[in-house]
């Protein structure tokens, strides 16, 4: 398994061929641990843990946790455990290396979506709205959603206003146009899940 953390920074694109433009993703992958290895015979499965970024601050167990498993000299700003073994031989601790990857690859990465809060059902579900007219007062409410007599409740599963975003995604077979071994760049063919600055797990796709 090839698998690192990353952080998106935005969009762009860049001109492959000498004149086809092609929109990319920039991903920062500095700051990539290596922070715990689990084995079967150890833990009862193969699993890695994955930290990326730097904080300042962190509560005593996942300090005790970061001490004991890699011995990092700061903490991550986010730790992902990912299962399967890595193919390359680096010990906890370690740094990882955008080099893993290569232009041309497929890779799968997940992402959350930007947190939207709570929001009505014409942004949520695409809902077309009541009538503009005036004196309608139904532009964009709900409206009647239940039954009458029987069964005397709204069925479940109908498209209501809610919490919206937020969520876990996955892009499947994006190509690495791009490896910067120097700037720790990823350029990902297209767009990914989440905002800028978001957290992001790329994965050699299978």
């Amino acid at each position: 398994m090839k698998a690192m953390l990353g952080c998106k920074l935005g969009m762009s694109r860049v001109y492959e061929d000498g004149r086809k433009v092609t929109p990319v993703t920039l991903v920062d992958m500095d700051d990539c641990f290596l922070v715990q290895c689990k084995t079967v015979g150890r833990d009862g499965y193969a699993a890695v843990q994955l930290g990326v970024g730097r904080r300042k601050r962190a509560t005593k167990p996942l300090r005790g946790h970061l001490k004991k498993a890699a011995g990092l000299d700061h903490i991550p700003a986010r730790v992902m455990e990912l299962r399967g073994e890595l193919e390359t031989d680096t010990k906890a601790g370690k740094k990882l290396d955008v080099g893993m990857f290569a232009p041309g690859d497929k890779v799968d990465v997940i992402g959350w979506t930007k947190g939207r809060g709570f929001a009505g059902g014409m942004k949520r579900h695409n809902w077309h709205g009541g009538p503009r007219t005036h004196g309608s007062n139904h532009h964009r409410r709900v409206g009647s959603a239940g039954q009458g007599t029987s069964p005397g409740h709204i069925w479940k599963g109908r498209s209501q206003p809610g919490h919206y975003g937020n969520e876990r995604q996955t892009i499947h077979n994006l190509r690495v146009v791009q490896v910067d071994t120097d700037r720790k760049l990823l350029y990902l063919r297209g767009s990914v899940p989440g905002p800028n600055g978001g957290f992001l797990v790329i994965k050699k796709a299978r």
